[in-house]
Formats: structure tokens, sequence, C-alpha cells
């Protein structure tokens, strides 16, 4: 890959004299940005350009080439592609459109180009792109025309499905004066696609902060580990979030555990933060150019009561404690009160102080105080007599923020014809509402939190699966017989009460003696999902004479005869396979928890034991679980056993499109738990 942000030769195809050719808004972008590598130009017209001659043809460069960039008609790449790969070029960028994103019948085209590239070892950005930009090299290669005055060199990269998202954030970064590295234009993602890129800016020296903007994700399962295996912060927005039509609606997984849920729970669980807007991304890299939050203790100063007070809310709503202050600190901030009315407390406010050589003050000394994570400071100036001891107080919030290694983050709202230069005065974030602030400031300590996790508790290694999942899922998917499910369950290790399975009442009767009474019927047929709601569960049968009773008013003319799991929680765990990260597994309360209150949590499989006390904490009805209010303490170890065990199965087993065990009996603490009903669509 570094021979794609780092060429020292490129070639541009498709170049002209003609003012509107786009293919010269290329060689102008490297000429703008001041690429110091070789330039060869190539059009079908020849002529110059700037003092370069432009070569009709790639066959008449005699040159060794880095990187090769196409901006020619779709028809033509295969045959262009082929030239150069004989001449040993390995990287391209193809911002060309009309491949299949166009029509689906240009299809070959994607697939001439995808064989041609592979026959050559050549690894390309696009088709469909505006390309890629490096700013430490002058590597712009868009064919839209970008001015050097507006972009800063900074720790910031970017990796978009969408080029003119690509181009919305950097207007954005440019407008909060954020410095930006890296950003990519993927296009189709026919060859490089988002994990190439995470895997390569995650090694890139330059790059602090990676964000994406996808629309698709080619190895859900890669990228987690990708992300998991950096301190750097991942941000993402994830659009294209409608559920997947195939669906078996009939399992309470496909309901429960929509597409877009799936995303959520994956990029949390490998610790990748998911904001939704642009907006909200420029506040994560602002609030990832300060030093992390390594804690919850805050410290608000505010000019404004009301800012303070709103400020507060916030800080409360996003988990912060606001930490009182020293003794020490307060008497240093009585001095500065003129008036006398302000009270000492945390969130301070300072709106009687004139004096911003004092704020200055009180903001170094509260990131002195041992007790507190970060300073908030939310500031009104006064304009026409602040400005220039407002831009002092900026520079120090960011000469504090890092001598200290605490977060400063800092809120104003400058007037409209001083908004950029507040914001230029140095590469520091300024934010405008204080709620705005925080939730960026939760990431950051989120973000710690997660760090610290993975070096306490690293996640192993899990072997990838050995059955032939792949074989099994080319054939059309069906509901599994109950007794091929059971025993795929206990083969796991998954308790399940001891059953028989009848053909006809005389072999149900005969099933119940051998397991002893009390028994549980049920219907064995595959085709009924739902067996409660269609009358084909019987629990508590005490005798053969009840059994009898109860035959009369089963479906169907297969049976399962069970033996009583005894009283417990009820609990449900489910599992899919997500298109994008493969197997997962779903867990929730029972009863009106899953089906009213949709409380369930979401994890890609297979998971740890910690992770399986995540799943069962996180769920909203586990304080039952617990003994709340003096009921029965649940066996949460054998819980936590019985979550591992599945996602085992869930990841060797990926033939299994839908998994329903529902539900899973917890019984009291010591006596484990038992799966009284399960169902497997594969």
């Amino acid at each position: 890959m570094k021979g794609l942000f780092y060429p020292e030769s490129i070639m541009v195809v498709g170049v002209s004299e003609t003012p509107a050719n786009l293919g010269r808004h290329i060689v102008e972008n490297l000429d703008r940005f001041h690429f110091k590598g070789r330039l060869y130009l190539v059009g079908k017209e020849g002529g110059n350009l700037n003092g370069r001659k432009i070569s009709t043809g790639i066959e008449d460069i005699d040159a060794s080439i880095d990187l090769v960039v196409f901006l020619i008609p779709a028809p033509f790449i295969p045959e262009a592609l082929e030239v150069c790969g004989k001449k040993g070029i390995h990287y391209a960028v193809i911002e060309s459109g009309g491949f299949s994103e166009f029509a689906d019948e240009n299809r070959r085209l994607d697939e001439q180009v995808v064989e041609i590239a592979e026959r050559w070892d050549i690894r390309f950005v696009g088709p469909n792109c505006i390309s890629i930009i490096n700013l430490e090299n002058g590597v712009v290669l868009p064919f839209v025309l970008l001015d050097p005055e507006v972009l800063t060199t900074g720790p910031i990269s970017f990796v978009a499905q969408s080029g003119g998202i690509v181009n919305s954030m950097l207007r954005l970064c440019f407008n909060e004066n954020l410095g930006v590295n890296k950003f990519v234009s993927m296009g189709n993602k026919l060859n490089l696609d988002e994990n190439d890129y995470l895997e390569y800016l995650i090694s890139d020296q330059g790059t602090k902060t990676v964000g994406l903007y996808l629309e698709s994700i080619s190895d859900g399962r890669r990228f987690m580990d990708l992300a998991a295996s950096s301190k750097k912060p991942v941000v993402v927005i994830k659009s294209n979030t409608s559920t997947e039509s195939n669906q078996i609606a009939r399992f309470h997984t496909a309901a429960l555990a929509g597409d877009d849920e799936v995303v959520s729970s994956a990029l949390r669980q490998a610790g990748i933060h998911r904001v939704h807007t642009l907006q909200e991304m420029i506040n994560a890299f602002k609030i990832f150019n300060l030093p992390l939050m390594k804690g919850p203790n805050l410290a608000v100063l505010s000019r404004s009561g009301g800012s303070a007070v709103m400020s507060a809310d916030s800080a409360a709503g996003y988990g912060f404690r606001l930490q009182p202050f020293s003794e020490d600190f307060l008497q240093y901030a009585r001095k500065g009160a003129r008036a006398g009315v302000i009270r000492m407390t945390n969130p301070l406010d300072l709106g009687d102080v004139f004096d911003l050589e004092f704020y200055r003050e009180v903001m170094h000394r509260a990131l002195q105080e041992e007790a507190i994570d970060g300073v908030l400071f939310s500031h009104a100036y006064l304009s026409g007599i602040d400005e220039m001891s407002t831009k002092d107080l900026i520079r120090a919030a960011k000469e504090f923020s890092h001598l200290y290694q605490k977060p400063v983050v800092l809120c104003m709202i400058p007037n409209f014809n001083e908004w950029f230069m507040m914001r230029k005065t140095t590469d520091f974030p300024i934010f405008t509402e204080p709620e705005d602030a925080l939730k960026a400031l939760s990431t950051s300590l989120t973000h710690y939190r997660t760090i610290v996790a993975r070096e306490s508790h690293p996640r192993p290694r899990f072997e990838p699966f050995t059955l032939k999942a792949q074989e099994k899922r080319a054939r059309s998917p069906r509901i599994q017989e109950t007794g091929k499910v059971f025993e795929l369950l206990r083969q796991y290790e998954i308790p399940v009460p001891d059953y028989r399975l009848a053909n006809d009442h005389e072999g149900t009767l005969d099933a119940a003696e051998l397991i002893g009474y009390p028994v549980a019927l049920k219907t064995a047929d595959s085709s009924v999902i739902h067996k409660t709601e269609l009358g084909g569960v019987r629990l508590n049968i005490g005798d053969s004479h009840e059994l009898k009773e109860a035959l009369q008013g089963i479906p169907g003319d297969r049976f399962l005869v069970q033996r009583m799991a005894g009283p417990g929680h009820e609990v449900f765990i489910g599992g899919k396979y997500d298109p994008e990260f493969g197997p997962v597994i779903i867990f929730g309360m029972g009863g009106i928890f899953v089906e009213a209150f949709h409380d369930v949590i979401i994890k890609v499989a297979p998971i740890t034991e910690k992770e399986a006390g995540e799943m069962i904490d996180g769920a909203r009805g586990s304080a039952l679980l617990k003994g709340f209010r003096g009921g029965i303490k649940a066996d949460l170890d054998a819980l936590r056993h019985c979550l591992v065990r599945v996602s085992r199965l869930l990841h060797e087993h990926r033939e299994i499109q839908q998994l329903d065990i529902n539900p899973l009996v917890v019984l009291p603490e010591g006596q484990g738990c038992r799966a009284v009903d399960a169902r497997i669509f594969s």
C-alpha cells in the first residue's frame, strides 16, 4: 500500500490540453500541492500541458512508473490496465465511472479489470472514485481542483465509499481548522476495500485518528480485528442500514437482530466509535486531537451561569462526575470573585470576573487538581474587547492540555466575522455547544477504557471453523429436526433435559415411563415454529392419564416427551448468520422483556466468558437474574458458560442461518441451566 500513497513516479492517463478536461485537473492538483516525483501524461490527442509532453500512448513512455491514474471511458480501462501490467506497474487508481454501478450489463467490465489486476499483481483504487489524497507529499489525485490554502496537514485520515462525502469532509475539516493526512475515495471497491486501507492507516505514522464512511462492509470480522488491534481511534458512519429481505421472520432472532443492530453491536464490540452524521464525526476528530479523558471526574468552568447549568446537566447525562475542588483551588478562585457572590462549587461560575488572565490561571490550577481528569471551559467572550486575550486563552488551553495530558474542552461562539479567525488561532479544537463537547468527551473516555480493557484482558485468537459450512450453505436451507438440534446442543455441552421422540401415542406413553413424570409434551413437527400459540405444548403432566388427555390436543403425528426442567428464570439465546459479520449471538430475558421491550444484547461470535458476562449485565431485565428484591438468584456461571458454548457452536457451524433457544431455563445458583426448546434453520 505504501506505493499507493508514496509513489516516486505517477502516470496520468486521460489528459488533454482542453481547459475542461478533468484529467488535466489531476495534473494541476499535483503541481499545486508540490508533488516532487516524476510525472508523465498520456492522452490520445497528445500535445503539451504546462510544459509537459502529453504522450499518445502508455507504450510511448520509457520509464519506471510506480502509480498510474486512469480517467478514460470505462470500456478502454481493461486494455490500458493490461498494458500497464506488462510495463510492471503495480498500483493504479481508476477514477472512471461506467462500471457495474452504472448498469448491470457492465458487470463484465468489472470481471475483466479484476482478472487483469490479479494476473499482473496490480492493486487498484476504485473504479468510480475521486481518488486519493496524501498531504504529506502532495499526492493529490482528485479530478476536482483543490486549494492548498484551505487544507492543513495533520493527524486525521478518512476513507469513504463516496466522493461527495470526501469533499464534504474536507470542507468541514477546513472550517474547524483540523489538519488532515490521507483521504481515500474507494469507489466500487473492486480490489482494495476498507479493510486494506484501515490496515495501512493503522500502521501509518502520520495518521492518529481514522474515520470511515461505509455503505457496506466487505469482511466485518477482519474489520473488527483490525480496529481492535490498534490504540488509534476508529470512527465510522455506516449508512445503507435497511434490513435484509431474506430474513426468516418466523424466528425470534430475525426480528430481534436486524442488520443495523448487528452493525452497532459489532462495532461497539471491537471498540469502534459509530457516529451518524458528518458533524458527529468532526466532533470526534476534534476530541481525539486532545489527550484522552482517563476518568469520569470533570471540572466545569464557565463565564455564564446558564451555560454552567446546561454543562452540568449534559455532564450528568454522559456519566461524568463533577468532582469537588480542593480547598487550595477554591482559595485562589475566591481572590478573583469581585463581588463575592459566586458560589465556590463545581461547576464554577466566573460570571463576575472580567480578567481573562485570571481565567487562564483558574484553568491551569483546575488541571493541576489530581482528582480532575478533564476540564470543560465555556467562554462567552465580549466582542471588541476580549479578542486578543481570548486568543491567548485558546493558546493556553492547548499548552496546558498537553502539559498535563488532560483534555481541555473549550466552548465558545464567536461573532460571524471572527468565526474563522478564532479557529485559526491555533490547531486547537473549539466547540460551540457544551452538549456536543461532552458527548464527544464521553467518546474519548470510552476509548481510553477500551484500551485499558484490551491490555488487561487481551482477546484470545479463535481458530477458524473447520466444518464444510459453505458446502452446506449451498443447498436449500430448511428447519432442522428437533432431535438433531438437541443432539447438536449436547455436543457443545449445552444442557438439555432428558427427552424422547415418538411417532405415535403408544410410543409417547412408553417414553414418559422411561423418563419419569412429571414431563412436558410437545409437537415434534419441525414446520410448527411457535408451538405454544398453536396448542403444541403441555407442561407438568403428572401421570399416564394426564398424558393420554394431552395427546388428544397436540397437533401433528410426531411427539417430543421431555423431563420438566424445574423452576427457574427463562431467558432467550439466539443466533444468526449476518452477511457482513458472520455468526452473531443474541441474548435476552424471556417473556415480555424479549417480546415487548426488545431487550436484547448482540455480539459477534465466538465470545469470551467476559463478553458473556457483559451480555448478561447489558440486558435491562438482568436484575431479576441477580435476585432482585429477594428473588431467587440464578446460576449466572452456568448461563455464561452456556452463552460461550452457543457462540462456539455458531462459529463452527456457519451453515446455521438462524438459531433460537427459547426458553433456556436458568436454575437457582449452583444448579445449572437447561435448553428447554430449540430450533435451527440451516
